[in-house]
């Protein structure tokens, strides 16, 4: 059985990254876990455990992705991206340095997968305003998701799945991830805005009209939700019901404009990404039971025998490398629970969430949100190929990858 618990998973870990057929993963998610239950090659209990340990999570992407969907109905990001366009002057190099200002605050305190989804069509909706190529500022969007994800533990839904949704308290949080974090922002910026030299001393040309201004109430709930969302993460709070609570109360308020609204944003919510992070779980609990987990157990074990500076960035190297082959929420899952079970030292730990992280960087297949980023600029007729971003992320990512790992505690 654990052979085929392997097959199995592997399977469908294989069209999550590859996406044959142009099948949506979420498919290859649960029909890999169903199959699992199927043959008997995990029983339904585990598969409930394993579906059980996720609720927090599941919640939390439910509640993102809604309060974001209110945040673009609201034009909230339209109306960001066009002062941004205003207020770079003519000057290409200033608006991406705005547009990379406003991804940091949209990941810090809506996730990564709303910079993505909400943030990157507004930005296209922008530049379209201008001469300018948009491919350097969307790429400014999917770069910043990821590097600005360790700013908080509620940017990044792997960070909840890193800690299966146990999350550290805030002081901690910053005592392990500050100077990672900043490293990782900081040093992205620098190395695109060199790598983009050439495209950035062109000066920009701007037309059109400025759209409406978002009502002073859905920029009000957007704050206090932020307040809010801060607040629980500084007392481990369980951010899943917290950010559904508050994906309530933003539909009321959306309601008092439009009836329908609340409908519209429950539409608008990527409902599959639920069910897709509902199979990893049950998929990597499968691998796990059948003994696949070593690797991970051994790389632990690896860095804390090696100590020192170096193991650290060996361990963010490994999930880096690991979560461009096959997504970093299976690699996330996988070290979270194996750094759990053995308790390697705090500084390996951070190192192995700053390669989850920061790691998918290199290449679109390396996290959800560059997924969804890339499937976004094809419908808009954005040419984007993995070549031509993995050009741009093998350069940009290395000096912030090591950077941030180095400086993990």
């Amino acid at each position: 059985m654990h052979v085929l618990a392997i097959a199995i998973a592997a399977a469908a870990l294989l069209g999550i990254l590859f996406r044959p057929f142009r099948i949506n993963i979420a498919w290859w998610a649960t029909g890999g876990a169903l199959l699992l239950v199927v043959t008997g090659a995990l029983s339904p209990d585990d598969a409930g455990s394993a579906l059980a340990r996720g609720l927090n999570v599941y919640l939390f992407l439910i509640g993102m992705m809604a309060l974001a969907e209110f945040a673009r109905r609201e034009d909230v990001f339209t109306w960001a991206a066009s002062v941004v366009l205003v207020a770079a002057h003519g000057s290409r190099r200033r608006l991406l340095v705005l547009i990379y200002g406003v991804g940091i605050l949209t990941t810090a305190f809506l996730s990564n997968d709303a910079t993505i989804v909400v943030l990157t069509p507004a930005v296209l909706d922008a530049v379209r305003r201008t001469d300018a190529d948009p491919v350097p500022y969307v790429v400014a969007c999917a770069l910043v998701a990821n590097a600005a994800s360790l700013i908080l533990p509620i940017a990044n839904p792997s960070n909840l799945i890193f800690f299966a949704g146990k999350m550290p308290s805030l002081e901690t949080w910053f005592a392990s991830f500050a100077a990672a974090s900043l490293a990782s922002i900081v040093l992205t910026y620098v190395v695109l805005t060199w790598r983009l030299r050439g495209v950035l001393a062109v000066p920009l040309h701007v037309e059109g009209e400025h759209p409406a201004v978002p009502r002073p109430a859905a920029l009000v709930m957007l704050g206090l939700g932020a307040i809010v969302l801060v607040v629980t993460a500084a007392v481990s709070g369980p951010l899943g019901a917290v950010v559904c609570g508050l994906a309530l109360a933003a539909t009321v308020v959306a309601a008092t404009r439009e009836r329908t609204a609340p409908l519209r944003i429950v539409r608008g919510i990527a409902w599959s990404v639920v069910p897709l992070t509902a199979g990893l779980f049950v998929l990597v609990d499968a691998l796990e039971r059948a003994g696949a987990e070593s690797a991970g157990r051994q790389l632990f074990a690896w860095g804390e025998h090696a100590g020192g500076p170096l193991a650290a960035l060996g361990v963010a190297l490994a999930t880096a490398a690991a979560s461009n082959l096959v997504n970093n929420l299976p690699v996330g899952l996988a070290a979270g629970h194996a750094a759990t079970t053995l308790h390697p030292p705090a500084a390996l730990v951070s190192a192995a969430l700053v390669g989850v992280n920061v790691g998918p960087n290199f290449s679109t297949n390396g996290s959800l949100a560059t997924v969804l980023w890339l499937s976004i600029l094809q419908r808009a007729g954005v040419a984007m190929s993995p070549w031509r971003f993995a050009a741009i992320g093998l350069v940009v990512t290395p000096p912030a990858l090591i950077a941030a790992a180095l400086l993990a505690r």
